[in-house]
């Protein structure tokens, strides 16, 4: 019987645990924000830009930023109650739009560099903080800016190969080749994978943090491990899978 890979088992980094800390200090922090001369939704909009691609994302679409400025003010206004948040739908959909595509379209070398860089920083953080290490694994650091100097210049590293990855994508245009389901699974068990790693992303939220951790570096160094020609298609598709 195949091995079902979900993709919450993969937990790529979407932010939402930063989004969602931003619109609630945004919300309890109002008047501390308006003392230092920008409202709330301006001061919230400025943490947005800086997660990873979707301040890219805004600044090469105005109408992206118009949409999530809105999205802010009505969240403030009147803050969801059930489901996601009005800026964190509008995250969803920029990342579906405008990064995926562009990321699926990134030329091997840049694909597995932004990979590379998210292994090297995940390995960092396995020495310096197990339990922030998981964090990022699901998608949920919410301040980077507080790591060491280290840990910042690699965090920084991974979102300048980030970057990268998205401009040669967007700069292609065309979708790249992308490993399936069962070609990932196939990956996997041929870059060592057992059925205790197998169980263990199947199993990802009930994972302590450093084991959590150790899944993540393993997802994340596979590459290296794997034939050329497959290595660039499995960089994309850890990097876009939904």
């Amino acid at each position: 019987m195949p091995i079902e890979i979900d993709r919450r088992d993969l937990y790529r980094w979407l932010a939402t645990g930063l989004l969602t800390l931003v619109c609630l200090v945004a919300i309890v922090g109002g008047g501390w924000a308006l003392v230092r001369g920008k409202s709330p939704a301006d001061r919230a909009l400025d943490d947005v830009r800086r997660l990873p691609l979707i301040g890219t994302v805004m600044a090469d679409d105005p109408g992206a930023e118009s949409r999530m400025r809105k999205a802010i003010e009505e969240e403030l206004s009147s803050p969801t109650r059930a489901g996601l948040s009005r800026p964190l739908s509008v995250v969803a959909d920029l990342r579906r739009q405008y990064i995926v595509p562009a990321l699926r379209a990134a030329d091997d070398a840049s694909a597995l560099a932004a990979l590379g860089a998210r292994a090297d920083f995940v390995r960092y953080l396995r020495r310096a903080d197990p339990a922030a290490c998981r964090q990022f694994a699901l998608g949920n650091l919410p301040r980077p800016d507080l790591l060491q100097s280290e840990g910042r210049q690699l965090f920084g590293e991974y979102q300048q190969a980030l970057l990268a990855a998205y401009r040669s994508g967007k700069t292609a245009g065309k979708p790249q080749p992308l490993l399936t389901r069962d070609q990932l699974t196939a990956a996997l068990k041929q870059a060592g994978f057992g059925k205790m790693d197998f169980d263990r992303l199947q199993g990802f939220q009930s994972l302590s943090n450093e084991v959590s951790c150790d899944v993540e570096i393993k997802v994340d160094g596979t590459a290296e491990r794997l034939p050329a020609q497959t290595r660039g298609p499995y960089a994309r598709y850890v990097l876009t899978s939904n």
